[in-house]
């Protein structure tokens, strides 16, 4: 019983990090920037410091005007 749950944990430990870096991979530069862009500062916030946030979006981040949302971008996409 033991080895099913230590096996079943190591799986599940395994599938969720094959699924890191991959959150919120489907924005793009026209979304945060474009003319028709409505998004706000506390949403830009919040995905620049998801540890989870796909690379490519924090690489978009990592060119905003606001400060917050660049450092927090910068910072997370080192770590990735």
């Amino acid at each position: 019983m033991r080895q099913i749950f230590t096996i079943i944990l190591l799986l599940s430990i395994m599938i969720s990090s094959a699924n890191a870096g991959t959150r919120y991979s489907d924005l793009t530069y026209d979304y945060f920037y474009g003319e028709k862009s409505n998004v706000s500062l506390d949403v830009k916030i919040t995905i620049a410091k998801d540890e989870q946030t796909s690379p490519e979006v924090l690489e978009i981040l990592t060119h905003d005007e606001n400060i917050a949302v660049w450092l927090l971008a910068n910072d997370n996409f080192r770590y990735q």
